[in-house]
Formats: structure tokens, sequence, C-alpha cells
């Protein structure tokens, strides 16, 4: 199941108390998948969710319960020695304070698949009840709490360890598979750039394989692609450019592997692409691409930078730039990723002219 079928799923998982387990290939986006979630439920609910999260690959039994010291308690015949563990972790949420503080939120577990066999059994209390030992996921708002938790898969070679049919039969399980639509969301609304899109766009069987390598070593999904993407930007604003010589081709293979060729392929084409500045200007005259690779990355630059007060000559050069225009399908793709950085942009008298004309955008926008 695709994320974009998966949310709607897991939230009712969520509001049914159900612990909810997430198997993928390495880098599909999992992680980011439940940080949005929280995001999302706080805009549906109108107050803030809390966020906690523990990385079980690295931990031990003693991380998740506490580290035990000496204590007291009287049971009304004097003091007795007792030991009392400390307050895990896990209690406490990304924004610094108690899971208590929090009416509702959700704890995600990641790594979960790859915790050592003892870290498993010792968080299996937790995964399915919501506490372990003394310790009450959300305390007073215990009830408010879900559990989420992540994994790869046992062929994804990510030292996935065994599991437990106790913990299987007791929580849900999904297979997350790739969708690139979800992940365009994503990266538009997280600065991407639409180099970086427009190449994921184009090479899904590279970027969204869902395959590991046999050989041992770097290779492209939709995380390492955008680890990339993030060193390019720091280099674009030093440069003034995006740059394609031989040591960045170099790095860049040290994130992607092989797909590097491909990417600065792209990277090489953007530098051939029409201004924004010419388009705005003169949107019947400059020339469409030709090729499918370079038009898509015309359209992502374009919806990357229009505003409403260039919007309608964007449309025009869509349209009729060089009197042919972009096919069909590339207007639909300009149109959506536009209005999702700008949703403003919907209701501006030029886009609703425009979808007026164009059935399919019509139903991609109403979508």
């Amino acid at each position: 199941m695709d994320f974009l079928k998966l949310k709607p799923e897991v939230i009712d998982d969520i509001d049914a108390g159900i612990a909810v387990e997430l198997q993928s290939s390495p880098g599909l986006g999992k992680s980011e998948f439940v940080k949005q979630l929280v995001a999302d439920l706080s805009k549906r609910d109108g107050f803030e969710w809390g966020f906690a999260t523990c990385f079980l690959a690295t931990m031990t039994p003693p991380d998740l319960m506490g580290y035990m010291f000496k204590g007291e308690r009287d049971f009304g015949n004097g003091p007795i020695t007792v030991t009392e563990p400390t307050l895990p972790l896990w209690m406490i949420t990304t924004q610094g304070k108690p899971t208590s503080h929090y009416k509702r939120g959700i704890l995600f577990l990641d790594e979960y698949g790859q915790g050592e066999a003892d870290v498993k059994r010792a968080s299996a209390e937790l995964l399915l009840n919501r506490q372990l030992g003394p310790w009450k996921l959300g305390g007073a708002n215990h009830d408010g709490w879900a559990v989420i938790a992540a994994s790869n898969r046992a062929q994804d070679r990510s030292g996935v360890t065994k599991s437990f049919d106790f913990v299987t039969n007791r929580r849900k399980v999904y297979d997350v598979t790739p969708s690139i639509d979800a992940w365009v969301d994503w990266a538009t609304a997280h600065g991407v750039t639409p180099l970086s899109i427009a190449f994921a766009v184009q090479n899904p069987q590279i970027v969204f394989s869902g395959e590991v390598p046999e050989k041992q070593g770097p290779w492209c999904t939709p995380r390492s692609l955008v680890m990339l993407d993030r060193k390019m930007q720091v280099k674009a604003k030093r440069l003034n450019q995006f740059p394609d010589d031989a040591h960045t081709v170099e790095g860049a293979m040290g994130l992607i592997g092989a797909a590097a060729a491909q990417y600065f392929a792209f990277v090489r084409l953007e530098k051939e692409m029409p201004k924004f500045e010419d388009i705005v200007a003169n949107p019947t005259k400059v020339k469409v691409p030709k090729k499918p690779d370079a038009q898509m990355l015309v359209v992502y630059n374009l919806a990357h930078r229009v505003e409403a007060k260039n919007l309608k000559p964007v449309i025009e050069y869509i349209e009729n730039g060089g009197g042919e225009g972009m096919p069909k399908e590339f207007a639909v793709t300009f149109a959506k990723a536009a209005c999702k950085r700008t949703p403003e942009l919907v209701i501006e008298p030029a886009m609703r002219q425009w979808s007026t004309r164009n059935a399919s955008l019509m139903a991609a926008l109403t979508a």
C-alpha cells in the first residue's frame, strides 16, 4: 500500500487504539510519513499532538525500562529498600516535554525490525499496551497515545532480526510500496529542488525501485536523493548554479551510486532550459523543449517559481509556447505542483479560466 492510501488507514488504526508496524525497503520515507502524520492530526483536532521517538536498533533493554537506582518505600511498617528506574527517553517528546503534557500523541519506534531479540521482547509491552514496567505512555493521557513501529524487510540486508508471533498477532502490519505522487507532494512542501523532483518523476525505476542492489554500496532511494539535493542546494548557493564538475559527480556517487550519471545529465539539461524571465516576458515566442525529460524539468521549474502576478503568461507559455505548447499531461503536472506549493493560485482568474478550458486539469485541481 502506498503512502496516499496508507494515511487514512493508519489514522483509523490510531483512533481505534491499534498498534501499527510499517515495513518497506530502505529510504522510502516511513519516518517522514509518521512526522507528517503528527502534523496532520494536530491540524485535524485543533491542538498539538505530542511526538516521541526512539531508535531501537541501538538500544538495550535497560534503555527502554530505565536504569535502576536504590530507593525507599513505606508500606506502613517502616521504609523498605527498593529499586526505582529512571525515566526512559521514550517518555520525553521531541518537543522536550513529558508525554503526559499532551492529550494525544504518537510514539515512533524507528528501526524496530533491526532491534536485538532482547530489545524486541522488552518493547513488546510498550508496542502492544503503550506501557512498560511502571511507565505509562502519556501518563494520565495514556488512552490518547498511539505506537507506530517502522522496519525494513528481511531481504534488505538491514540487520532485521527475528520477529515474535505473540507480537505479530497483536498489531497491524503494512507493507509500504513506493508512491511517486505522494513523494512529489512531500518534496514540493519540503523544499526539494525542481531538478531533483523532475529527475525522480522521469526515473521511477531508479528512485522508487524498492530493491537493494546485489553489490553492497550507495544506491538511489527517495532518502538518498533528498540528501544529494540538500548538498546541491548548498553548492548552488555558493556557486550561483548547480555544478557538474568531476569532483561533484564523484561525491554524488557516494550518496546515490551509479544513478549519479543520470542525475547530472539533468543538471546539464537544466542549463539549456529557457529562462523564467524570458518566458514571462514573451510566453508565446519562447520555444518549448522537444524531449519529455526537458519538458518535465521546465514544468517543475515553472511550478517552483510562478506567482499570482506572473501566472497568466506562464499558462500562456504552457498552452502556446513556440506556437505548440506543452502536452496536456505536463500542463496537469504544472498545475498540481504549482497549487500544491501555493494553494491560493487555485482561485486566481487565470487558473480558473484555464481549468474551464481543460477538463483533465479541472479534475486534477478538484481532487
